[in-house]
């Protein structure tokens, strides 16, 4: 009986890992994916398939009281985990009720600041900043640097708390940071997460350099916003129009145009990404013509899709045909190799 009920939880494990795989390919899908996140992926994937391997072999080779003790405990771990989580989310007893303030902050002048920012408290702000350095560092958490009271801002704003804490008062307190200030350089790749254009126009407004590496990874900030979601395209081009450059260099040398045609390729979730290509190529004036080092360039590239789609008869946006309407104009043949032979 004990040994079906581990085999029953070793199926529900695997089931469960298939499933959390799978989740993550259609969440993939919509957005532009960074090696942190691939890497974090693939150790997830890599414990949840050890931990169902150490309960799986030793049970299927032996019956032992041992055997079945051991492989009882990897097969229940998971379940242990999941239950331990749900409690720890919806019992109050069980977690420790720190504010973001007192999560990010040791320094007691700071954790006022820091919780007026937290509460949407306008007027205490203003009066706790007079003659205060809002530029200087909380204390390291996760191992992350310490975050200035803008990005502390911006923090909140991108996730939920117990305060009552809307856009307009958002902004409101955003503002305040910045005209009191504030340095918005550091601040703004987590901004462009979070932010609206109008938002980031300020921060831009305030000498914000666009050239600064991205939240989440090491390229330039310009690839973190390359993907699906229009908002997104729409702050990429805001920043190339701001100065954010436009050859920059990110994974495999690639640059933001060739970058931003290789994902999209035949995905229609991407066709938005289209009109951010045309873009740099019209008015950004992007090297369509840089070549990688491995002989990658924008032309093999758009010939691939068109290769791909041909061989998986897909049709491709009326986005993608204005980049090819407009590199042929500029004497780049992106017909598939096979076709120019």
């Amino acid at each position: 009986m004990v040994i079906k009920i581990i085999w029953t939880l070793i199926a529900v494990n695997s089931v469960a890992l298939v499933c959390f795989i799978i989740a993550f390919l259609f969440y993939a899908e919509s957005r532009t994916i960074d090696s942190i996140e691939r890497g974090w992926m693939g150790i997830l994937v890599l414990t949840g398939l050890a931990i169902i391997l150490l309960a799986a072999i030793p049970l299927y080779y032996s019956k032992s009281s041992f055997t079945v003790f051991i492989t009882g405990f990897f097969a229940i771990l998971p379940l242990f985990i999941l239950i331990t989580f749900k409690l720890n989310q919806f019992l109050p007893t069980l977690r420790k009720k720190d504010t973001f303030a007192t999560t990010y902050y040791k320094d007691k002048t700071q954790r006022k600041i820091a919780s007026a920012i937290e509460m949407g408290d306008k007027t205490l702000l203003l009066e706790l900043i007079k003659g205060q350095n809002l530029n200087i560092q909380g204390n390291r958490v996760w191992d992350w640097d310490g975050l200035n009271y803008l990005q502390f801002a911006i923090r909140v704003r991108g996730n939920p708390t117990d305060f009552p804490y809307d856009e307009t008062v958002s902004d409101t307190i955003i503002r305040i940071l910045i005209e009191n200030g504030s340095n918005t350089t550091s601040a703004l790749a987590e901004a462009t997460q979070h932010l609206s254009i109008d938002m980031l126009t300020l921060f831009l407004d305030k000498g914000a350099n666009p050239n600064i590496r991205g939240f989440t990874h090491l390229n330039p900030l310009i690839f973190e916003l390359i993907g699906s979601d229009k908002k997104k395209n729409d702050v990429a081009i805001l920043l190339l129009q701001r100065g954010a450059d436009k050859d920059s260099k990110g994974d495999y040398g690639f640059t933001p145009v060739m970058y931003a045609a290789y994902n999209a390729g035949i995905n229609k979730k991407w066709s938005d990404c289209w009109r951010l290509v045309l873009y740099m190529l019209k008015d950004a004036k992007c090297d369509y013509r840089y070549t990688t080092k491995n002989g990658m360039n924008l032309q093999n590239v758009i010939a691939k899709i068109r290769a791909d789609a041909a061989e998986k008869n897909v049709g491709l946006t009326p986005g993608f045909y204005a980049v090819v309407d407009w590199l042929k104009q500029h004497k780049i043949d992106t017909a598939p190799a096979a076709v120019r032979g």
